[in-house]
């Protein structure tokens, strides 16, 4: 079955003879992926970067704008309308189907690179270049993997066999129909992708590919989402390695992150905008300039989590443009439109550990953690001693608002994790609309239930 992947200058996914400064210069010619056409190592990279093409949709698209606005609005952040959102979550049977189709393109496109490149002798890629490309197009599965794991599966409950759809090979029309896996086993093949690429992936050099750091990265933040004690201890482990990591250091003021964009020290991931895209964000209602220049805004919830934190000005800009006021969000807004979503950088790490120690009741640590971000934005630092126990989690969770709201729905899933004074999830607090399990996660896309006879609907969404 033949599978037609477009892949473009500007996703940076280099052959080791060719620099990422020139490689963004070039447009290459389309190309077909098909059982024969990764022969060499050539076709390898070729193949490669056509698992990339997804991160430069603008809308709709799950990885540009929307991948900061449904985590926003969803815990109740941003205002603004999106296509069939339903902001409130009393619904949640609103336009879904996006985020699932272009990640089944990016699992197709790397089990296809995965698989054909394994076959290939060692002899036709330079250096350690074959085992570089496999662990790449690893990485990129699990990118996608975990992205419909965390929006479409259970992800908060071990014993659920509600987890996502972990195709480890081509999809065909003989192997279309395929099983979701438990939760249990979805954390166990999105981990075994991160140890791949954490052995044999290539070292960081470009914050627009994979890297053994950014793999070591999210598997913090995939142990923070199963929640084990003992995860919760791995991951203070791995963001203490990668806050160590002499090749990505945090920025000295909250601001540089922003004014720097993609140079900034503590960017791990982003994508990268060539010039096909910028000539057309101003047009694009789903373009990030469009979105946060103009259509969402703050909303009173967290306004007032912000107030009197010195990052509250990163969130909320009115400019006049021809008489009437815009409200912008500087932190993602740039008035040439080459806004970057920030997929990772290394401050997310402070967050984690800040939540894991909170979670297993370790007040001081979790507060000291959280004192890092606070001294950095200028502000005052907390006392453990003056936060009630049952406050503890919601303190970490206003924090990582402060800090990182509106960049990569970090929130929405924070506010599942963590507990609020009552003792249930947080999300309920901060938003009544919330009334019951069902409303965590999206339905599944008629479209895959159609064609997968094995796929099996989320609960409460069986008549979608």
């Amino acid at each position: 079955m033949k599978k037609k992947i477009m892949y473009v200058a500007g996703l940076c996914l280099l052959a080791v003879t060719t620099s990422c400064e020139k490689y963004l210069d070039r447009i290459p010619p389309h190309s077909l992926v098909e059982d024969n056409a990764i022969v060499d190592g050539a076709s390898a990279e070729a193949a490669l970067i056509g698992a990339f093409v997804p991160l430069k949709n603008m809308n709709p698209s799950p990885f540009g704008a929307n991948y900061i606005s449904n985590g926003s609005q969803m815990v109740g952040f941003t205002t603004g309308r999106f296509r069939a959102f339903d902001e409130q979550l009393e619904l949640n049977a609103f336009n879904t189907g996006d985020g699932w189709n272009e990640c089944s393109e990016i699992i197709n496109a790397t089990n296809a690179v995965i698989q054909k490149t394994a076959e290939i002798s060692d002899g036709k890629f330079v250096g350690n270049r074959k085992n570089e490309i496999i662990a790449e197009a690893r990485f990129m599965r699990f990118f996608a993997q975990y992205y419909i794991f965390r929006y479409y599966g259970q992800f908060w409950d071990l014993n659920s066999k509600y987890g996502a759809l972990m195709r480890r090979e081509p999809a065909k029309v003989s192997t279309n129909n395929y099983a979701r896996s438990t939760v249990e086993e979805t954390y166990r093949l999105l981990f075994e992708d991160l140890d791949h690429v954490i052995e044999k992936g290539p070292d960081f050099t470009t914050v627009y590919r994979p890297s053994k750091l950014l793999a070591k990265a999210y598997k913090a933040e995939v142990h923070l989402m199963r929640g084990t004690n003992a995860d919760l201890e791995k991951a203070i482990t791995l963001a203490n390695e990668v806050l160590n990591d002499p090749k990505r250091k945090k920025e000295a003021a909250y601001a540089d992150i922003f004014s720097k964009g993609y140079s900034s020290t503590e960017l791990l991931f982003t994508r990268f905008m060539d010039q096909q895209m910028l000539s057309g964000v101003f047009s694009n209602v789903g373009s990030i300039v469009r979105m946060f220049g103009g259509t969402f805004a703050p909303t009173p919830l967290f306004e007032n989590i912000l107030a009197g934190d010195n990052r509250a000005s990163f969130y909320k800009r009115i400019d006049v443009v021809n008489g009437a006021n815009v409200v912008r969000v500087p932190k993602l807004y740039k008035a040439d439109g080459n806004c970057l979503p920030y997929y990772m950088r290394t401050s997310e790490m402070d967050l984690i550990k800040a939540e894991a120690y909170a979670r297993l009741n370790q007040k001081s640590n979790a507060v000291d953690a959280v004192n890092v971000l606070r001294l950095r934005a200028g502000g005052g630092i907390l006392n453990a001693s003056e936060i009630a126990d049952a406050e503890l989690q919601t303190v970490v969770f206003n924090e990582a608002a402060r800090e990182m709201g509106l960049e990569n729905g970090y929130e929405w899933f924070a506010a599942i994790r963590l507990k609020g004074t009552d003792g249930r999830n947080l999300i309920f607090t901060l938003k009544p609309a919330v009334k019951e399990i069902k409303q965590f996660i999206w339905p599944i896309p008629q479209k895959e239930k159609e064609l997968n006879k094995l796929m099996i609907q989320n609960p409460g969404y069986e008549g979608i």
